[in-house]
């Protein structure tokens, strides 16, 4: 075995090969975390290159000298210790708000152990051991969600780094700002956005099967013949999917489909839902890179035993794979509002307005509970959050020092924010196309294997015919059935495929993409 690879008990950490699903699993304490043993010697030679600066007392940035617009300021040796420790508390304003949940703070820290494990950073053993035990013991830090601009998460890392630090640990030379000068905290949340993005996607699969199943829609358009005709794997990816779904389904008969011609929030679904795939594939491949990237400013450069200065820092890439997969999430939660739509509206459903129980009645179906309204203003908000952050950039910081920055943070926060939203549309969508099932009388073994698992798990939690009767309709059990109690996977494995997620351990060394791993039953090919 190389031991400098992770095991499946523990996520060994080399700085070269942390991928997203480790790094979810060490966050949510699922996994141990440790370091190679060939970490530690490149440590140890790191540490070496900066101990020599400081006793010979070159001039190197952020080691014997002041950092950003102090960086021609000379910091003697009887400093350092205090230097370090005033650069961290003073680098650590609170910022009224909310603070970073757990689980994103001991992502940070995981990255952080990461970046040290290179040796590229200069700091001591002791200060790795620090954080691996402080991981371990499971006590974190309260850790402000905000002050970063992305060209390091500088404010939240302060903070981190001084709620890390024991009383009788004293950090030395360089070892302040390699605390706080990498976007640890971004790239946290981002794995976690991202990680979270597969199962969505997944779901929103799942919705937008459910309401083909419920407009009684035309399945030509999954056809393995207009998937070769594109030649787009995202919408292979999609299509497949979808066609598991509906494995099954009287749907796949002749005649069965109301419409020659669905409207193109149906007939779209393969290509929209594919380009989602196909980006967050890309996604994940940046994403893995930014995570055993140095970005620690000046970088030790082991070979030469020299400082370097450098940008690593910079986080535009990052900003625009949260930018990337915040538009096409806000495209694909806007195509199942309309297919939503679609299903309760009469010219399109054939079924009574709002899928009443009976034509003609002023009270009853989705119409009368709002899921319309809800759908739309959620929508909203996960079109207002997808906006471009990169844009937005901030400059002539610290004295015209830094005069650009990348806005990771803010990015993926809006992302988590739609990511939350997008949970809610696609249940509604499930709602809505088990309801319309309902009104058409449909029997269970007439619908996709998947679908199936859907309604008859949804249908009884639903107030069908019970509308606006005793207590307000809550969706929240709906969505947390869907999201967390193992709703989505159990239709997938109905559906014949064991696991609908992309984020399988299967990085390649090459930096080439791999498919979508996504087992199909026989019989649900081209029609």
């Amino acid at each position: 075995m190389d031991h400098d690879r992770k095991t499946a008990e523990t996520v060994v950490l080399d700085g070269r090969s942390l991928r997203i699903q480790d790094l979810v699993d060490a966050a949510r304490g699922r996994r141990d975390v440790s370091l190679a043993p060939g970490a530690w010697e490149r440590i140890r030679q790191g540490r070496s290159v900066v101990e020599r600066i400081v006793a010979e007392g070159t001039p190197a940035y952020g080691i014997t000298t002041g950092v950003g617009a102090q960086k021609d300021h000379p910091v003697g040796r009887e400093q350092m210790i205090e230097y370090n420790r005033r650069l961290l508390a003073a680098h650590a304003t609170r910022v009224p708000g909310p603070t970073l949940e757990p689980e994103v703070v001991r992502a940070a820290m995981v990255i952080q152990a990461n970046l040290f494990a290179t040796g590229s950073c200069g700091v001591r053993p002791d200060l790795v051991r620090l954080i691996l035990h402080r991981l371990k013991e499971g006590r974190l830090p309260r850790v402000d969600a905000s002050g970063s601009v992305g060209a390091s998460d500088l404010v939240p890392l302060a903070q981190l780094a001084l709620g890390l630090l024991e009383e009788t640990f004293s950090i030395n030379a360089k070892e302040a700002l390699s605390l706080m000068n990498s976007n640890a905290v971004s790239l946290a949340l981002g794995s976690l956005n991202l990680h979270e993005l597969d199962r969505l996607l997944a779901a929103f699969d799942l919705s937008a099967a459910m309401a083909l199943e419920g407009l009684r829609g035309n399945l030509a358009s999954l056809s393995e013949p207009v998937v070769r005709s594109h030649g787009l794997r995202g919408q292979g990816e999609a299509a497949a999917r979808i066609r598991g779904l509906l494995s099954g389904s009287r749907l796949w008969e002749a005649g069965s489909a109301r419409f020659l011609q669905d409207p193109l929030s149906f007939r779209c679904v393969s290509q929209i839902h594919g380009a989602g795939l196909h980006a967050l594939e890309w996604a994940r491949n940046v994403w893995e890179t930014e995570l055993n990237t140095i970005t620690d400013n000046p970088l030790i450069d082991l070979e030469s035993g020299t400082t370097v200065s450098h940008g690593n820092m910079d986080s535009t890439v990052m900003t625009m794979v949260a930018d990337t997969m915040g538009q096409i999430l806000a495209k694909i939660a806007d195509l199942s509002g309309e297919r939503m739509n679609k299903q309760h509206w009469p010219a399109f459903s054939g079924l009574p307005t709002g899928l009443t129980e009976e034509r003609g009645r002023a009270v009853g179906g989705v119409q009368f509970l709002n899921f319309s309204h809800i759908a739309a203003s959620l929508i909203a908000s996960i079109k207002i959050w997808a906006q471009p952050h990169l844009l937005h950039a901030i400059g002539q910081l610290n004295d015209g020092v830094e005069d650009t920055a990348g806005l990771a943070l803010h990015a993926v926060a809006d992302l988590q924010r739609q990511i939350e939203a997008g949970w809610k549309v696609a249940a509604l969508e499930m709602m809505t196309g088990a309801w319309a099932l309902q009104r058409r009388g449909i029997p269970q073994d007439d619908l996709g294997a998947g679908v199936a698992v859907v309604v008859q798990d949804l249908v009884p939690r639903l107030p069908i015919g019970r509308e606006g009767q005793g207590e307000p309709f809550d969706m929240a059990p709906v969505v947390d059935r869907i999201r967390k109690g193992g709703l989505l996977e159990e239709a997938y494995a109905a559906a014949g495929g064991s696991r609908p997620l992309c984020f399988s351990p299967r990085g390649r060394a090459d930096g080439r993409v791999s498919g979508v791993e996504f087992s199909l039953p026989s019989g649900t090919g081209a029609l």
